[in-house]
C-alpha cells in the first residue's frame, strides 16, 4: 500500500477568516482534486491511501469581538473533519455525525487509536503487533486501544 503525506502549513486562523480560509482553500482545493484524479487516471487509486485532514477540529462559532470582516474561530477537542480516499476505503460515504452546534459527536465516534488502527490496517499492518517496551511498560501508537472501523472499509 502506498502512502503519500503532504503538508500544507498556516491552517491555523484564529483571525481574518474570510481572507485566510479562501486564500487556504485555493491553496489546495483543486492540487487535491487533482492528485485523487491523476491516481484514479492512472490505476493507482486502489492502492493508494489518501488523508486529508488538520490537526484538530475547530468549532463553528465565533472567537474574540464579531466582525464580518474579522472572525474566529476556536480549537475543537471533539469533532474533527477528515476525508480519505483510495487505498480500501469506501468511496463516497459520510461517517460520524456530530450535534446540530457541530460540538458532540452523536453518531460513530471514531477515537484517534481507532483512527491509526485503520490506517495501519490498510497499510497492511496490525497495530496490535507494532508494540516495544520501554520503562517496563508496552507501548503502541494506538496506546492500549484501538479498533479498525470495518464499516468504512471495501
Amino acid at each position: 500500500m502506498r502512502f503519500i503525506q503532504l503538508y500544507h502549513q498556516g491552517w491555523d486562523q484564529h483571525g481574518n477568516l474570510p481572507n485566510e480560509m479562501a486564500g487556504q482553500a485555493k491553496d489546495v482545493d483543486q492540487a487535491s482534486a487533482a492528485l485523487i484524479l491523476d491516481l484514479k487516471q492512472r490505476g493507482m487509486l486502489e492502492d493508494t491511501l489518501v488523508i486529508w485532514g488538520g490537526e484538530f477540529g475547530r468549532t463553528n462559532y465565533c472567537q474574540g469581538n464579531f466582525d464580518p470582516k474579522n472572525y474566529g474561530r476556536d480549537h475543537h477537542p471533539r469533532a474533527f473533519s477528515i476525508w480519505m480516499a483510495g487505498g480500501g476505503i469506501k468511496p463516497g460515504i459520510t461517517y460520524g455525525e456530530t450535534d446540530e452546534f457541530g460540538y458532540n459527536i452523536v453518531k460513530n465516534p471514531v477515537h484517534i487509536n481507532d483512527f491509526h488502527a485503520t490506517i495501519m490496517n490498510n497499510l497492511g499492518l496490525d497495530h496490535e503487533q507494532l508494540i516495544y517496551k520501554y520503562q517496563g511498560r508496552r507501548f503502541r501508537l494506538t496506546d492500549v486501544a484501538g479498533n479498525v472501523v470495518k464499516d468504512i472499509l471495501t
